[in-house]
C-alpha cells in the first residue's frame, strides 16, 4: 500500500501550509524565494562571508563524540569549502526519538540534499539541529504508543529541573526507569534496536539523543549539531538582535498584519517572540530577555549564556550555516511565513522552504483489514468515518434481509392487537408500545450477535475497525504527531525507514500511507 492522502484531512487548521503545498502564489510572497528556487540561494550562499573553518572544527569535535561513520566527518570537512552548502532541519530532543515525524524530517532532508547535489552540480550536505536549548520539558519527557487493543499509552519521566534548558538534563534514575519500561515492550528479537536506543556511559540526555540520530542516519552523512556547540560563534548575531529589539517586534507585527489581511491565523505571539533567552545564574532556568540594552556588553563576553527563541532560531542557524534549503513541518512553515522581514533586517539569506514528507504507517495485518473493508487510509482519517457502518457493509445480505423481513413481520403481527387492547382499556395502549419496543430490541440484539458471528468468520469486527481509527488518527491527530519512533521500532525494527525513500519527489510535498512489513533490525 502506498496511497497519497489529502493533507487537508490531516491539517485542516493550517490553511497557510495547505495553500503553500498546493502552490498558491500569494503565499509565496511571504518568503524570499518560491519553492524550487535553489540556484539563486546557492549563489547567495557562495557569496556570503561565514566562519566556515571554525564551524567545521566545532562540528567535528562534537560529532566525533557520537562515534559517527567516516562520511559524517567528511561532510563536516566539506563545509569548510565556500562552494559547499547544506540542507538543515531541526527538532526538539523528544524522549527516545519522540514522535515519528522527526524521522520523516530527517529523511526528507537527506533526500533533498542528495537531489540538490545532483541538480545543482554542487555538494550539499544534510544537517540536523537538535534543539536542546529549549526548556519546554513537557514536549520531550514522554513517548506514546498503542497497545494491542488500540488504546493509547504514555511512558514519561519527571525532572526537578523543569524550566532549565534540556541541554542541562542528566540521565537520571527516572529516565533510566522509563527507558527500560519502553524497551521491555520490544519484541524479544529486537535486541539490536534496543541497543541503538540505549545511552552510553558518560552521555547526558541531549548527547544520548544526538547519538540515536547519528546511529540511525550517520551512514547517510547526517551532521548532528546542538546549539551549545556553536553558541560561542553567535555573539555578533545575539548583539544585533538585542540592539534591534523594538524593530524586530515591529517587523513581526507587520507580518502578523499581512497574515490577517490574507485570512490566515497568526502562529506566533508578537508580544513575546523575536527575543533572546538567557540562563539565570541563580536558578539555571531559561529566562526571556526583557531589558535588551542591559545585555549588550555581556552577550559579547558570554554568548554561550544566550539562546534564540522559536522565531529567531532559524535566523541563528542560517547566520552560521550556509543553508540553501530548510526542511520544515506544517506548523514551522506557518511561523516561518512571518520571518522574511527579519532575514532582510539582519542581512541573512532566507533558504528555500521544503515541507517534509509525511507518512501514515499501516502494519500488513491492518492493511488486509482495510482491503476487506474496501477502505483506504484516507477514508479512515476523515472525521465522518464510522467504524460500525464500515464493517456492516461486509455482513451477508441474506442475514440482514432475514432480520429486516422478520422485524417487519413481527410488527405486522402485533398491529391487530392495538385496537383490541385500546377498546378494552386505553391504558393498555402504552403497555402494547412497551412490549413492541422490547421485542424489537431483542431482535436488534440478536441481529447484532448474528452480525458479529458472520464477520468473525473473516476476521472482521467493529473493534478492529475502531483500532484502525486509533492507529491512523490517534486522539484525533495525525499518526506522525502522536505515535513514537519507539512504538514502531518495538514491533518492526527500523528497516522500514528505508522503504519510505521510494515515495514521491522530495521537492513536492506528499503524505503517504505505507504498509509496514516485519523489518530488519
Amino acid at each position: 500500500m502506498s496511497d497519497r492522502i489529502d493533507p487537508s484531512f490531516l491539517y485542516p487548521g493550517n490553511p497557510f501550509f495547505l495553500d503553500y503545498v498546493r502552490g498558491r502564489e500569494s503565499v509565496f510572497e511571504f518568503f524570499d524565494l518560491p519553492p524550487g528556487s535553489f540556484a539563486p540561494i546557492l549563489e547567495q550562499r557562495r557569496a556570503a562571508v561565514q566562519r566556515r573553518e571554525e564551524l567545521a572544527a566545532r562540528l567535528s569535535q562534537y560529532n566525533r563524540g557520537l562515534d559517527p561513520p567516516p562520511i559524517v566527518l567528511d561532510n563536516i570537512r566539506a563545509l569548510g569549502d565556500p562552494n559547499v552548502t547544506c540542507v538543515i532541519t531541526g527538532q526538539q530532543a523528544g524522549f527516545l526519538g519522540g514522535p515519528v515525524h522527526t524521522v520523516y524530517k530527517i529523511l526528507t532532508t537527506l533526500r533533498v540534499a542528495d537531489r540538490l547535489t545532483e541538480t545543482l552540480d554542487a555538494r550539499v550536505v544534510p544537517v540536523f539541529w537538535l534543539a536542546t536549548e529549549d526548556h519546554d520539558f513537557t514536549e520531550v519527557n514522554h513517548v506514546r504508543f498503542l497497545d494491542d487493543v488500540g488504546s493509547l499509552k504514555t511512558v514519561s519521566f519527571e525532572w526537578e529541573g523543569r524550566g532549565k534548558p534540556i541541554e542541562t538534563l542528566p540521565i537520571t534514575a527516572g529516565i533510566r526507569e522509563a527507558t527500560e519500561e519502553v524497551l521491555s515492550l520490544f519484541s524479544p528479537d529486537r535486541e539490536l534496536v534496543q541497543d541503538l536506543l540505549r545511552p552510553e556511559t558518560g552521555d547526558d540526555y541531549s548527547t544520548w539523543h544526538a547519538r540515536i540520530w547519528s546511529r540511525l542516519f550517520g551512514h547517510r552523512g547526517l551532521i548532528v549539531v546542538e546549539p551549545r556547540t556553536i553558541r560561542p560563534m553567535a555573539a555578533d548575531f545575539f548583539r544585533a538582535i538585542l540592539e534591534s529589539a523594538d524593530a524586530t517586534t515591529s517587523d513581526l507585527r507587520g507580518s502578523a498584519a499581512r497574515l490577517e489581511k490574507e485570512g490566515y491565523p497568526v502562529p506566533l505571539d508578537v508580544r513575546q517572540t523575536g527575543k533572546l533567552f538567557t540562563f539565570s545564574e541563580a536558578t539555571g532556568r531559561r529566562e526571556r530577555v526583557t531589558t535588551p540594552r542591559e545585555h549588550l556588553d555581556r552577550v559579547l563576553r558570554e554568548p554561550e549564556r544566550y539562546s534564540a527563541d522559536a522565531a529567531l532560531r532559524p535566523l541563528l542557524a542560517d547566520s552560521l550555516f550556509p543553508t540553501v534549503a530548510s526542511v520544515v513541518g506544517p506548523s514551522e512553515l506557518a511561523y516561518q511565513g512571518m520571518l522574511l522581514p527579519l532575514y532582510r533586517r539582519f542581512d541573512t539569506p532566507q533558504p528555500v522552504l521544503v515541507p517534509r514528507h509525511g507518512y501514515t504507517l499501516i502494519p500488513r495485518t491492518d492493511a488486509r483489514i482495510l482491503d476487506r473493508l474496501a477502505l483506504s487510509v484516507a477514508d479512515v482519517v476523515r472525521v465522518d468515518f464510522a467504524p460500525s457502518a464500515a464493517v456492516r457493509r461486509l455482513v451477508s445480505s441474506s442475514i440482514l434481509d432475514a432480520f429486516a423481513s422478520r422485524r417487519q413481520a413481527v410488527g405486522e403481527a402485533l398491529q391487530p392487537l392495538l385496537p383490541v387492547l385500546s377498546d378494552l382499556d386505553p391504558g393498555l395502549t402504552a403497555r402494547w408500545r412497551q412490549t413492541s419496543a422490547r421485542i424489537r430490541q431483542q431482535i436488534d440484539q440478536l441481529e447484532e450477535r448474528a452480525i458479529r458471528a458472520d464477520l468473525a468468520r473473516s476476521g472482521i469486527s467493529v473493534r478492529r475497525a475502531r483500532r484502525l481509527k486509533s492507529l491512523v488518527f490517534p486522539s484525533g491527530r495525525p499518526q506522525e504527531r502522536v505515535l513514537s519512533l519507539a512504538h514502531f521500532a518495538s514491533r518492526y525494527g527500523v528497516g522500514w525507514i528505508d522503504s519510505l525513500e521510494l515515495c514521491g519527489d522530495p521537492f513536492q510535498y506528499g503524505h503517504f500511507a505505507i504498509t509496514i512489513e516485519e523489518g530488519d533490525e
